[in-house]
């Protein structure tokens, strides 16, 4: 918080250029609402110890491969990234962050079609090979006969990471479905761990979060805005808003048709009198 105030007190400021990203909001019917899968980080990370799938775009993701659902031209438009490339590469690493991290696939032989539980020792062997950077998602789909679901995903927001962060993203985020027949499993090397959420009962008070044994100390249980970004905290007020799973992604039914997506700031500024500072989100407008 030192380094943030003496960021805020210059005059001449340096803003360090967002890395592109995508997350992915995965929902599924729980018995109190709506339920997301959130993953833990180690240590202190711009994207918060409990978080969505998600990461950096990499070059990979601008390979080739077969592709159901809208084309990038509309991806483009609506994500409000007029090169079309980098919009294709935003859906790409959605679906390969979703996969490495938390081993659902959105992909399928047709867009009628989707993979059912891709486990077992080939099935590990992509996903460390992806983590590792080894191969790209197009190359290992192409390998398998398939193809990405795009039609799967659907635009959700776009956040970019304050002015004053020493590492700052600008994360296009998606919502999606857990598909039938597939269940969220360890990731590859086994050093991440995730778990399902009800939306609800997160924002509501202290809880027990995805992490390693005793992470949480002896209470077990913490409130979210102490370990997450408000990028997160907002888009599961979003979720926990809708009665259901499906509700939820009813709302966004119209996908890439309807309009681009909102775009989200983090701002943070002194409370004036206390001495605190404090972190909202400002809405830069529809691009």
């Amino acid at each position: 918080m030192d380094l943030t105030r003496q960021w805020l007190a210059q005059r001449f400021r340096q803003v360090r250029p967002a890395r592109p990203a995508s997350a992915v909001v995965m929902v599924r019917e729980g018995t109190d609402g709506p339920e997301v899968l959130l993953r833990h980080r180690t240590g202190n990370t711009p994207l918060g110890r409990v978080g969505l799938p998600g990461g950096s775009l990499s070059t990979s993701d601008a390979e080739t491969c077969r592709w159901f659902g809208p084309e990038p031209a509309r991806w483009s438009a609506c994500l409000g990234i007029p090169d079309r490339r980098r919009a294709r590469q935003h859906v790409v690493a959605a679906v390969r962050e979703l996969f490495e991290e938390t081993g659902v696939l959105l992909a399928g032989r047709s867009d009628g079609d989707i993979v059912l539980q891709p486990r077992g020792r080939t099935w590990g062997g992509t996903r460390a090979s992806l983590e590792q950077g080894e191969a790209g998602l197009p190359s290992l789909l192409d390998s398998r006969g398939l193809g990405l679901r795009a039609d799967l995903l659907r635009p959700l927001e776009r956040w970019q990471s304050a002015l004053h962060s020493h590492r700052r993203f600008d994360t296009v985020v998606f919502a999606a479905a857990l598909p039938p027949q597939q269940t969220a499993s360890e990731a590859a090397a086994g050093a991440s761990e995730r778990g399902w959420c009800s939306a609800r009962r997160i924002l509501e008070g202290p809880v027990a979060l995805p992490g390693p044994e005793g992470w949480l100390g002896e209470a077990g249980t913490v409130r979210l805005d102490q370990v997450s970004t408000p990028m997160t905290q907002a888009l599961l007020r979003r979720v926990a808003a809708h009665r259901t799973a499906a509700a939820f992604l009813l709302s966004l039914t119209e996908g890439v048709g309807r309009g681009a997506i909102p775009q989200r700031t983090v701002v943070t500024e002194p409370d004036d009198g206390s001495g605190r500072l404090w972190m909202h989100a400002e809405e830069t407008g529809r691009h």
